[in-house]
């Protein structure tokens, strides 16, 4: 399967091959910030899958403090849509921003920092949950 994920303008894309290694949304406040929303869906590829980026991004660096790790923001200089990432505790993989597809994904299947998820978000029974 091939998946394209391009940013508000379209400025920028990346395409990937293969299936998501990790399919989920993340409650921590700063993926709510990144996204202006309840929760950031997050879809990561293992980074050999990358087949093609377009467009010049800029980087937001910095250190996550509620997951304890590194991340690389690539994020579209003209509309500011962040469009995918790189983790330092997950080298192998890449993140891109879920709602960023232009084809439909998979049902996420994990949760993370649930114990930070606002009370009126309702998920599915069968996903996996990590406080």
């Amino acid at each position: 399967m091939i998946y394209e994920a391009t940013c508000c303008c379209k400025q920028i894309s990346i395409t990937v091959s293969g299936i998501p290694e990790i399919n989920g949304i993340c409650h921590c406040d700063n993926c709510k910030k990144r996204t202006g929303s309840a929760f950031g869906m997050s879809t990561y590829f293992d980074v050999n899958s990358v087949e093609n980026k377009t467009g010049k991004t800029s980087v937001y660096k910095f250190y996550h403090n509620e997951l304890k790790h590194e991340q690389n923001r690539y994020f579209c200089k003209n509309c500011g849509t962040t469009l995918y990432w790189t983790v330092s505790t997950i080298p192998h993989l890449i993140g891109i921003s879920g709602g960023c597809f232009i084809n439909s994904l998979p049902e996420p299947s994990t949760s993370v920092t649930h114990s930070n998820k606002f009370s009126w978000v309702a998920l599915p029974n069968n996903w996996d949950v990590q406080e």
